[in-house]
């Protein structure tokens, strides 16, 4: 037996031990220093961002509103930069696979943060950023049945009481604010401050011992509301297009918030090139189903329809498209999801939601209820609305909307999104996703079967067709090649219809919120090449349901880095 070579070979493994357990301790400190930026990162724009991060479920910045004061947006800026520094230094750090992938999320954050504030300067140039703060913030709080509504109205009433302050920062910032942002803050106004006083009236009755303090807080706010109008009529406006972010910008926030692979001359292309194609398959389509049409089919209307036969209509409607999922094998839905609820679109949020909408819980709340708005209906209607109306629930003409809004669409994406064990996922809510999925599930449901009615698929082709149309005007309005009038007039065109107070609706949305109408189909399509590389991968052992529960339980993250994270590389 050879002594030394024992001797040797035992402290050969020390050393390995040693070394191992050196690079653990490491690892782990790497990882722990990265995990205390990230609550950093995250904790500063929620602190920034109170309405956003009341959105989200995160309550502890209630009480204000963002500080809009040109201290506060230096302060704030040097704030991300410093982040952007610091988040550098992790790029070639040895961070495990989900830390990269938060890592990128945290930088995309703080990048679209700082160019949004160095500069697109949007809160220089559009009053509606201040007013939809200002009411928005006051109804996530009233909604949200986050806690006890003792404790909630406390915040109501110290939100309120700096309303006045929000709004005279936005007069000091808007020099030359852009008209149609000028028309949509007016539009929400008047909405607005009946839903203050609304509010007055709920909670005066409900607290009669804080009704003093409330009335003051909202008398004020209402103050300070008509003198925002009346600053508004009177201000300089700026030029007719000053509401674009221009190509730069856009073409950042394609490559830092989406991470997308081409620029907004590429994106033009795709948008051209789908509403073309998707034109002729409309075409060829109808012109099938017309070869083959029996005539309309007529539908015996019952007198005594009202209100709430028709709210009841578009709950069962919900119900029906969840149990449809289930029935299918399409994607897991879990048992203690929560409800959706359909209510009427509130009066102030008239002006910016044309159609039907959802309202999400925020994904870190204990509450997950969220809320499918539908149009205001009527108390009572004439024997045309009736009839309308009646048609229409004959038909089911509002599965498509479930599909998109609730099940399998927003509603189950974001309930999903707010299961993800991980803060930085959570706080994320990319619009390319939830957007892309929504879009997905009205096609994929067609395939299914779901609406029954082959005439159903004129309509998701039409609004793959309307989609394909936003691509266009996105891009063109916010690089400078069209007026937000030739926008509404082309769109009129394009779906073949006149330029009617909904359109100009929707233009006035996308004027506001730059790369968000893209989002749609071009996330749709992300998610498609998803499916289909995957599908290419596993062969006979691909399962759509399982494809659609690995989806889900990513969260709200761009397609780009869920293929990453998938190890699908292009």
């Amino acid at each position: 037996m050879y002594i030394g070579g024992i001797v040797k070979k035992h402290v050969f493994t020390l050393v390995i031990l040693f070394v191992t357990a050196s690079m653990a301790l490491g690892q782990s400190k790497l990882e722990t220093n990265f995990s205390k930026l990230a609550d950093e990162v995250l904790q500063n724009l929620q602190s920034f961002y109170p309405v956003r991060a009341t959105a989200k479920g995160i309550h502890d910045y209630d009480y204000r509103f963002t500080d809009y004061s040109s201290k506060s947006i230096k302060n704030e800026i040097s704030k991300l930069k410093k982040f952007e520094t610091r988040l550098y230094k992790y790029q070639k750090s040895g961070l495990s696979d989900e830390s990269r992938i938060n890592l990128k999320l945290l930088k995309s954050n703080v990048d679209v943060a700082l160019v949004e504030l160095s500069k697109i300067k949007i809160y220089k140039k559009n009053p509606y950023l201040y007013i939809d703060d200002a009411v928005n913030g006051i109804y996530l709080i009233l909604i949200s049945d986050y806690a006890p509504m003792e404790t909630r109205v406390q915040n109501i009433i110290a939100r309120m009481k700096t309303v006045p302050d929000l709004l005279n920062q936005g007069k000091k910032n808007l020099k030359t604010p852009a008209p149609i942002f000028i028309e949509a803050a007016l539009g929400m106004i008047d909405t607005g401050v009946d839903f203050y006083r609304e509010v007055q009236k709920e909670l005066s009755e409900q607290f009669p011992g804080l009704a003093p303090e409330l009335g003051t807080a909202i008398d004020r706010a209402v103050s300070s509301m008509l003198e925002f109008k009346h600053f508004l009529k009177t201000v300089a406006p700026g030029e007719p297009q000053s509401f674009a972010i221009g190509k730069t910008n856009y073409n950042y926030l394609l490559e830092h918030q989406y991470f997308l692979g081409f620029d907004s001359d590429s994106l033009l292309k795709i948008g051209e090139n789908l509403l073309a194609q998707t034109k002729k398959q409309y075409a060829d389509f109808k012109a099938k189903l017309d070869s083959t049409n029996a005539g309309v089919d007529s539908v015996f209307v019952l007198d005594c329809i009202g209100k709430e036969d028709i709210l009841a209509y578009y709950n069962w409607e919900v119900e029906q498209a969840r149990l449809f999922l289930e029935e299918n094998d399409i994607v897991t839905i879990p048992e203690d999801i929560g409800a959706c609820e359909v209510i009427e679109t509130p009066s102030f949020l008239t002006g910016m939601v044309s159609t039907i909408a959802y309202e999400p819980p925020g994904t870190f709340s204990p509450d997950q209820t969220g809320y499918l708005y539908v149009r205001p209906i009527p108390d009572s209607m004439d024997a045309g609305e009736r009839a309308a109306r009646y048609k229409y629930i004959h038909r089911r003409g509002f599965r498509g909307g479930v599909v998109h809004e609730a099940y399998p669409g927003h509603h189950l994406q974001l309930q999903m999104a707010s299961r993800v064990d991980d803060d930085v996922r959570k706080w994320q809510q990319s619009l390319l996703f939830l957007e892309g999925w929504a879009l997905y599930c009205e096609e994929m449901m067609s395939d299914f079967g779901f609406y029954k009615d082959e005439r159903q698929y004129l309509t998701v082709l039409r609004g793959i067709i309307f989609r394909a149309a936003r691509i266009i005007v996105d891009v063109k309005l916010q690089t400078g090649q069209m007026t937000t009038d030739e926008a509404v007039q082309w769109i009129a065109e394009t779906m073949d219809t006149e330029p009617a107070e909904w359109i100009r609706t929707e233009v006035r949305r996308y004027a506001q919120q730059p790369t968000i109408p893209m989002c749609y189909l071009t996330g749709k399509l992300e998610i498609l090449k998803l499916r289909d590389d995957l599908k290419a991968i596993e062969g006979d052992n691909f399962s759509l349901r399982n494809f659609h529960d690995r989806l889900l339980a990513e969260g709200s993250i761009p397609p780009t880095l869920i293929r990453e994270i998938w190890g699908l590389v292009r």
